[in-house]
């Protein structure tokens, strides 16, 4: 239920632009919101496993990429400081979310 967490009543504008906000950046900030992404849900299609974080030993979704992963606190930390999706969403710029994705190698796949 990661929309919910995200968006919790319906009628609420997430749709926030980051400065020269392109298409691609804004489908890759709602593919987070909704937590359907190539790099978490592939597998469905793939028929394979669910993939899992092997460094925290749980499964690999978006809130485990933005807020709980451990390998990836000190990367984290250098573009947002935010314990939970929903101010995420709302207080961090959508840039620095990109960056921090970008940081890690993993926005082409979002």
């Amino acid at each position: 239920m990661q929309l919910h967490e995200v968006l919790p009543n319906l009628g609420e504008d997430l749709h926030r632009r980051g400065e020269g906000a392109c298409r691609k950046l804004e489908t890759a900030m709602c593919r987070l919101r909704v937590g359907h992404t190539w790099l978490t849900q592939s597998y469905l299609l793939k028929n394979e496993d669910q993939p899992f974080c092997y460094a925290c030993d749980s499964l690999y979704t978006v809130r485990h990429i933005l807020i709980e992963c451990l390998d990836f606190q000190d990367t984290r930390k250098k573009y947002f400081s935010v314990t939970d999706l929903y101010r995420l969403f709302r207080e961090v710029n959508p840039s620095r979310i990109a960056g921090y994705l970008k940081d890690l190698g993993v926005y082409g796949k979002i």
